[in-house]
């Protein structure tokens, strides 16, 4: 049996009080690598202790195979459990045990057509929910499946308690004039292999040796061509590396996994293929190579090498500038149920606090840094000028680099933090905008 954490027994607590007050579906937020499996498995052992059947689903085999090791660890009898995809419960609905309690896993891709139809013939049954990002590309949300949020620590938190890695993380600033987005949302195939043309192997494994040299690294990329080139110029360098996708032969793929794991593999390059649910806690640097539109995506990437252990510095290289549109991992992030404000097309979505790159080291460090933390470089602030919709007057702003914010319409006036925020908060309320010069001036931002 597990023992968890105080903030695990606080969530599975927290839970459990939250269905007690009528709560049919309950969404519990939980940071990467903070131990999800572990509260998923407690809860499941608490209600098969009381004769229950837990359903538990996800949409990819490999975290089935995962759950169901977790969950014979935490001393579950499996036999009152159905542990399957998605897709196989959907196929096999009315011939599988009636459930009390079903259980999704990363949970940010249940407004699916597939998981809704089971939601829909289990209606009656509660059911809960885990992400560490309860976000969508199309901005959707989520209060057509679930009917409470429930956060667990933040990654700050984590990090201060030694529940993740401290880290540093690099990123250049790259053209991405030709990348085009899809109906999707997330950029296209074809114009991220534009992009790709355009990164020069050799400096990838370069800039790991200065940053990364002999650490443990999954590198993200868009596609099979794409990591197979990366793959071999790590090769041709002496370095031992090996690419893997969703359509490498199982066995093999389990024979890579096994060596990575075993450090005989020292880079593993992939695409789509270690990202949710794939745990890999000596893995000490990640290197992302592929753009992205999707914060879900990022966050996932982008902490796989924050998993614990004492003493390791987790080292995040970013060389497709995904930083500049959401910010650092550990950055504070409000979730919601209700759907996102949507976007101009075009414009992205940052999502985090504003950040900058140190021109000396590289090091990607918040926007309000006067000094580089890693090499100490003296960093000037620079001022700004945007231009007010009242009187078409110019405004110089002291100190601020602009940023766009989730969910700012949830927030108080006096929460907004950036002239930025004023403006897209007074455009979602209709507002005059006059509102917004008068809040710049009460603030002193404004002269």
């Amino acid at each position: 049996m597990f023992n968890p954490y105080p903030y695990q027994l606080d969530l599975i607590n927290r839970a459990r009080q939250s269905m007690a007050a009528g709560h049919q579906s309950v969404l519990l937020v939980s940071p990467a690598g903070s131990g999800k499996s572990v509260v998923i498995a407690e809860i499941a052992r608490l209600v098969v202790a009381k004769g229950g059947h837990v359903m538990f689903t996800v949409h990819r085999k490999e975290l089935v195979d995962q759950i169901r090791e977790t969950f014979q660890q935490d001393g579950i009898d499996l036999k009152h459990t159905t542990i399957m995809t998605v897709g196989r419960i959907k196929n096999r609905l009315g011939k599988l045990p009636r459930p009390s309690l079903i259980i999704t896993d990363e949970t940010h891709h249940a407004l699916a057509k597939t998981y809704r139809t089971i939601y829909d013939y289990y209606h009656d049954v509660p059911r809960l929910g885990f992400t560490a990002t309860p976000w969508r590309l199309s901005g959707k949300g989520f209060k057509d499946v679930y009917d409470d949020l429930i956060e667990g620590p933040t990654v700050p938190w984590l990090i201060d308690h030694h529940y993740l890695a401290p880290f540093t993380m690099y990123g250049y600033q790259a053209d991405q004039s030709m990348l085009k987005r899809s109906s999707t949302g997330d950029f296209t195939s074809s114009s991220m292999d534009e992009f790709a043309k355009r990164i020069i192997y050799g400096d990838v494994v370069k800039t790991w040796q200065d940053k990364a040299q002999g650490q443990k690294t999954i590198i993200y990329c868009h596609a099979i061509w794409f990591s197979e080139k990366i793959a071999q110029a790590f090769c041709d360098a002496g370095i031992a590396a090996v690419h893997a996708d969703s359509h490498t032969p199982a066995k093999e793929r389990e024979q890579i996994m096994s060596d990575f794991k075993a450090g005989k593999i020292k880079v593993l390059c992939n695409v789509d293929l270690v990202s949710e649910g794939f745990n890999v806690p000596d893995c000490a640097c990640v290197v992302m190579l592929r753009p992205t539109q999707s914060l879900v995506l990022y966050i996932q990437q982008a902490m796989r090498s924050m998993r614990y252990r004492p003493h390791k510095q987790a080292i995040i290289i970013d060389q497709v500038s995904n930083f500049e549109r959401f910010g650092l991992p550990n950055a504070d992030r409000e979730w919601t149920l209700e759907d996102r404000i949507k976007k101009k097309r075009g414009h992205g979505d940052s999502s985090g606090p504003a950040v900058r790159t140190c021109m000396e080291c590289y090091a990607v460090i918040p926007a309000s840094c006067t000094k580089c933390p890693i090499c100490g470089r003296k960093i000037e602030v620079e001022k700004q000028s945007i231009k007010i919709e009242k009187q078409a007057e110019l405004v110089e702003l002291k100190n601020f680099q602009p940023t766009r914010v989730n969910y700012l319409v949830t927030k108080k006036p006096s929460e907004l933090s950036t002239p930025a925020e004023l403006r897209e908060y007074a455009k979602a309320k209709g507002y005059k905008p006059g509102w917004v010069w008068y809040q710049m001036k009460a603030r002193g931002w404004a002269k």
